[in-house]
């Protein structure tokens, strides 16, 4: 645990109570001065800028695969924060995708994430088991050598659920990660398995893990040890940071299966179901300054809660999806925004969103018949660039009317767009 000065430990102190006791509006001027080696220096005020992206399902070293996109997706990434969730898992040499589920890629293309500029990364996510304890101990091999901070996997559960911690120049941020639907068997991290911070979600004495229909079955809700473990892990990185991220990796919508509710095109893929809304009002109660998440490959609304922001899907960043997996290969998968958030301090200053295309169709020839290939047209489609336009208004105004049903008021201006913050 990092050791803060006296003055910053006070500073921090001084920010949480004002937050706690104004329903989390703006510091204005937590406090006149610190005394650092015994002279009296004015706090300066901490601005932090954090890029949010959707998903990033990546099959390879995209610096080797597609060198031309580089230089894209690095003008997409800004700020002292920039944070991903890696779709997938990381496999060796040797260590054969038929051994698992299919979602893998090697060490290089954490390196490339890297590359790219991110440096904040959620591993918790339902295909982070697709090469079982293997892949879980290969990934955070592989981030904590490139020192990548990450969440949401571990050895062990505690080492799952805790918050880690991203130092920048201004002020330090937090991340707690977590997991809900499609966990495969044993994927979920115990006291003594490696695993997912998983957050089970129950419908009555039933547990929705999203792959079997349960029409008739009462309301979601979250499991009370998974989501008091999960609060605690927020609560105490609002003790050691000045902003706390919290990301969640979601395919529980309704009382369906996830392949019922894509293959069939229902509404419920395009908005959270009622108790992501309370579950997430909660983890801002308990500390988080932003909540964004991933889960269904589409866009979803954006919340502003006690002057927090709600990201409830930012959709895909990169999209390797075999082409044999139809039921979510539709237009809106290939559509997505990237979200640039701006604090000074406690406050939130600003949001705008970029809007982004992904190219559907990659180099070479597809294999549509096996679900486990990897070949150039795999590594070569659905990466990123700046949607311009038509297209880009089409997706701002999309994501505008998505975030209508939270009272969030979204501005077009040409190809960007802004949430207007004002009460």
């Amino acid at each position: 645990m990092r050791t803060w000065p006296a003055a910053v430990v006070s500073i921090m102190q001084t920010r949480k109570a004002m937050r706690a006791s104004t329903g989390r509006i703006a510091l204005a001027s937590a406090c006149a001065g610190a005394v650092f080696a015994g002279a009296l220096m004015a706090a300066p005020a901490s601005v932090l800028r954090v890029t949010l992206t959707g998903q990033s399902m990546i099959r390879s070293d995209l610096r080797v695969t597609a060198p031309s996109a580089v230089a894209s997706i690095q003008g997409l990434l800004q700020g002292e924060v920039r944070f991903t969730n890696l779709e997938g898992t990381v496999a060796q040499p040797g260590q054969s995708v038929h051994q698992g589920r299919g979602f893998l890629t090697p060490p290089q293309a954490l390196a490339a994430l890297q590359t790219f500029g991110f440096n904040l990364l959620a591993l918790a996510d339902n295909h982070a088991f697709d090469l079982s304890v293997t892949g879980i101990q290969n990934t955070l091999r592989e981030a904590d050598r490139l020192g990548i901070v990450h969440a949401g996997t571990g050895n062990t559960l505690a080492e799952a659920a805790a918050p880690r911690y991203l130092h920048t120049s201004s002020g330090t941020v937090a991340l707690v990660a977590s997991c809900s639907g499609l966990i495969g068997p044993e994927a979920s991290a115990t006291a003594e398995r490696p695993g997912v911070n998983e957050l089970r979600i129950r419908s009555g004495d039933q547990l929705n893990e999203a792959t079997a229909d349960l029409p008739d079955a009462p309301a979601n809700r979250p499991d009370a040890a998974d989501s008091q473990r999960i609060l605690r892990a927020i609560r105490a990185a609002r003790q050691h940071a000045a902003w706390v991220i919290v990301y969640q990796h979601n395919h529980v919508f309704a009382n369906r299966a996830f392949a019922t509710i894509f293959t069939e095109g229902m509404p419920e893929r395009l908005a959270p179901n009622e108790w992501l809304r309370r579950w997430t009002h909660a983890e801002v109660d308990a500390g988080a300054d932003i909540v964004v998440m991933h889960g269904a490959p589409l866009l979803h609304g954006v919340e502003i809660y006690h002057g927090r922001p709600i990201f409830y899907d930012l959709g895909n960043f990169i999209y390797n999806v075999p082409p044999t997996l139809t039921y979510i290969d539709e237009p809106m998968s290939w559509e997505s925004a990237v979200a640039y958030v701006e604090f000074q301090d406690a406050r939130l200053r600003s949001i705008s969103i970029r809007p982004i295309t992904l190219n559907p169709i990659g180099n070479g020839q597809p294999d549509v018949h096996d679900g486990l290939t990897n070949n150039e047209f795999l590594d070569t489609r659905g990466l990123p660039a700046p949607a311009t336009g038509a297209r880009a208004r089409y997706i701002l105004e999309r994501l505008a009317q998505l975030s209508q049903p939270f009272g969030t008021r979204i501005e077009v201006h040409g190809d960007t767009a802004s949430v207007n913050l004002a009460p």
